[in-house]
Formats: structure tokens, C-alpha cells, sequence
């Protein structure tokens, strides 16, 4: 990421002030408390908007370091990508954060106990990719920095032509831990995810990544596994994220804001409502194999982040840690950006399917699936009419779909985007397009 060389130097006085106090008080009357309030008063008078936006960032990874909630590796990364602050040139300021943390007594990081590597239970990592050669590496080096020993990465290639299966030779061709697969036709990453697992997804712990995010907290892998075997009853543990503003080149720290075991019915139910968000794409989503077998993952048609949850709690509870994992990139060539009228139908479909299930598989209320069902059709269309939808035909097709299979999410779809269609219809008119370019 660019850096502004004010930027820079304001994150490097904000660090020397803290430095400072650490050093410069007595033993015991600094807190972690009072320490996040000396640093948010000390840019209380920054003028520029944008910078006192990152410093106020910068507090809040700060903070969440102090209390257990990102690693040092998060901290590293994030000042050095937002601020072009080195670790290297801040040891002093580092070891009396360290030392406050645990006066503090924040949470210690738990990992599994083992005899050597292959004891432990495999991880293996599904990353589908398509023309993204240069984000594909850093994803995948991502895992290989993993302390956790005991993973295996499949990449697939949808039939990339920016030349990929020669990074993948270069780069990855020597290590074991690294498959490579490539389509000789374009198949989607639905098909890609599907077709990964089944030929190489054969570890007791499954993540799905996407070619553009990556995880930056080494230890995750350990912490999720040791996670997983406290908890016998989850289907799938996950983390918080920072967010990469490719546009605006800024990184924001992102909280689900959970406990730590969700139950699986509220989580389902209310999946995406207030509450009970979805975390960012399956990032930090570690599943356990066994309930992407139960919930029929190998047959589904949208094999996609939200459905992927949504049939995993079907089947068990959710897990959250609540620590800065990874990086979820936000660069407006993501999927969720571009989707496509016919994925779109694909995706209403699938949760159609898992309503279906929901009732006949596991007894949850009819009456109640129908409302889910209402609710999720309602916001998938909205989300696509709000973002993706580009002509009158877009708008025309969706309402179709609806109509046919949720009447009452077509209703409120019709009331909602009457103006916005209207304007469509309007710009099919080659005289009016005329006049709104002049």
C-alpha cells in the first residue's frame, strides 16, 4: 500500500508519545485503559480528517493487542502497511506494550498439544483462483507461514491466462505442501471449491480462502484447531478481519462482535440480521470436515461463502475467536461486486434448498423457514438491484424469480425499487440517455 510521508510521521510521534509514558512512568500507575486514553487524546487536535481516522484505527489495534484480541504479527503487519512503520524500528515501544499486556493478564494464546507434526490433526486449505497471480502468491504464502504443522494447500486454477501455473512451478512447484490444479475450461469457483475437495480436502479441518484475502496472525491455524477440539459441537470456528480499502488505501479492523459458541438454530435463523453477521467471505472460517460431508457440501450446485454457513449450522454451533486473523480485501473487482443475474438465481435456489432441508431434515418450523426464506430472498435481490443490477432486463428477471417463488418478498421488492426501475426504463429511451450525457 502507498503511504503519505504524513501519515507516516504522525503514526511514528503517536508511537514515540506512548513510548514515553510507558517508559517515563512509575511501575503500576500505567494501565492498558489509561494508556489507549493517553492515546487518543494525544490526536485530539489533528487537523486532517484522514489522519486522525487512521489514528484512531491505530488505538483500536493497539487496544486490541493490549487485551488479547490481535497478535503481534497483526500489530507488525498493520504498521507496516498502513504507516510504513517497521517493527524492527520500534522494539522499545513493543517490549513495554508486551509488558503491559501481561500485567494485564490478557488471555494467553492456547494451541494443541502434540508429539510431532503428523500427531496433530491435518488442515487442508482449498484457495480456487482466476487471473489474480500476484494476490494468489501472498495468499498462499500466507498459509505456508501458518506455525501449525500439519496443513496442506490445493490451488485451482479456473484456466488463467496471466500466467499463474508458472508462478505456482516458480514459487511452489518444490513444496509438498502444495497441490496445483488447473481447469482446461473456465468452471467458476462453485465448481472449483467442489472439485479441490473432493480430490485433495482430506484433512479433519477444512478452510476455504479466495485468491485476494490472506491471513497475517501465524499461530491462527493453531488456535482455531485447539479451538475446534475444546469444542466438539461447532461446525466451523472464525475471526476477525482487517478490511483493505484498495480505493482509499486504508486498512480497518473489523469485529464480529460474538460470543464464543453461537448456537446453531439462532445463528441459522437470524444469519446476516443484526447480531449475528456473516463473517468476511470463509477467511477465517476453519470447518470441520466431517459437517461439510454431513450437510452435502460435495452435491451442492452454489458452493459460496453464505450458503457454505448457513447448511454448516444445520449441522453444528458456530465458534468465534475474537482476534484479527486476516485481510479481507475490498477492491471493487471482488465477486460479491460483479455478480451476475444467472448467479444471482443460482444463489436463490440454493437457499431455496436449504429452507427444504431445514424443514424435512432437521424439524425447524415451516411457518418460520418460509419467513427466513422471505427474508433472505428479499435481501439477496435487494443487494443485487442496489449493486449489480445494470439494466431494465436485470431488474425485470429478478422480479420474475420472485414472483414465482416468494410473492411477499416480490411485493416489497416492487415498492422498494419502483423509482430506481422507472429510471431504467427511462434510459432504454436512446433520447433520454442523450440528454442526461450532456
Amino acid at each position: 500500500m502507498a503511504h503519505s510521508e504524513e501519515l507516516h510521521q504522525a503514526g511514528y510521534r503517536l508511537l514515540n508519545q506512548l513510548n514515553d509514558d510507558i517508559l517515563h512512568l512509575p511501575a503500576g500507575m500505567l494501565s492498558s485503559e489509561e494508556l489507549i486514553h493517553r492515546c487518543r487524546h494525544s490526536f485530539s487536535s489533528e487537523g486532517d480528517a484522514v489522519i486522525q481516522e487512521n489514528l484512531e484505527a491505530l488505538c483500536e489495534v493497539l487496544q486490541a493487542y493490549l487485551s488479547g484480541r490481535a497478535s503481534e504479527d497483526a500489530v507488525d503487519y498493520y504498521l507496516s502497511q498502513q504507516f510504513n512503520i517497521q517493527a524492527v524500528n520500534i522494539c522499545e515501544l513493543m517490549n513495554g506494550l508486551a509488558e503491559l499486556k501481561s500485567a494485564g493478564r490478557a488471555q494467553e494464546r492456547r494451541t494443541p498439544s502434540t508429539t510431532g507434526p503428523y500427531a496433530l490433526p491435518k488442515v487442508s486449505v482449498i484457495i480456487t483462483t482466476y487471473n489474480r497471480k500476484n494476490f494468489l502468491q501472498q495468499a498462499v504464502q500466507s498459509i505456508l507461514r501458518q506455525d501449525y504443522p500439519h496443513k496442506e494447500i490445493t490451488v485451482i486454477d479456473d484456466c488463467s491466462s496471466d500466467g499463474t501455473a508458472e508462478l505456482m512451478s516458480r514459487s511452489f512447484g518444490d513444496d509438498p505442501r502444495v497441490i496445483f490444479m488447473q481447469n482446461e475450461t473456465n468452471q467458476g469457483p462453485g465448481n472449483n471449491r467442489r472439485k479441490a475437495l473432493a480430490a485433495h480436502g482430506d484433512g479433519e479441518y477444512i478452510l476455504f480462502l479466495d485468491d485476494d484475502d490472506y491471513l497475517i496472525d501465524h499461530s491462527y491455524f493453531s488456535q482455531a484447531v485447539h479451538f475446534h477440539q475444546q469444542h466438539p459441537e461447532i461446525a466451523f470456528v472464525a475471526a476477525n478481519v482487517f478490511l483493505e480499502y484498495s480505493k482509499t488505501e486504508q486498512l480497518k479492523p473489523s469485529s464480529l462482535k460474538l460470543g464464543e459458541i453461537t448456537p446453531k438454530a439462532d445463528y441459522f435463523k437470524n444469519f446476516e440480521q443484526k447480531g449475528y453477521p456473516k463473517p468476511a467471505s470463509t477467511l477465517t472460517a476453519i470447518f470441520k470436515r466431517e459437517a461439510l460431508m454431513k450437510m452435502d457440501i460435495l452435491n451442492m450446485n452454489m458452493v459460496n461463502d453464505a450458503s457454505i454457513y448457513l447448511r454448516a449450522l444445520l449441522i453444528g454451533d458456530a465458534g468465534f475467536i475474537d482476534t484479527l486473523a486476516g485481510v479481507y480485501r475490498i477492491h471493487g473487482n471482488n465477486i460479491t461486486f460483479n455478480l451476475s443475474q444467472s448467479f444471482l438465481i443460482e444463489n436463490l435456489e440454493e437457499k431455496r434448498l436449504i429452507r427444504n432441508m431445514a424443514i424435512e431434515r432437521y424439524g425447524y418450523s415451516k411457518t418460520d423457514m418460509n419467513e427466513w426464506f422471505n427474508h433472505n430472498v428479499y435481501d439477496t435481490i435487494s443487494y443485487y438491484l442496489m449493486n449489480s443490477a445494470k439494466s431494465h432486463t436485470d431488474f425485470k428477471s429478478m422480479y420474475s424469480w420472485a414472483s414465482d417463488h416468494c410473492p411477499k418478498a416480490y411485493s416489497q421488492l416492487k415498492r422498494q425499487f419502483r423509482t430506481k426501475l422507472m429510471k431504467k426504463q427511462l434510459l432504454r429511451v436512446s433520447f433520454v440517455r442523450t440528454l442526461l450525457n450532456r
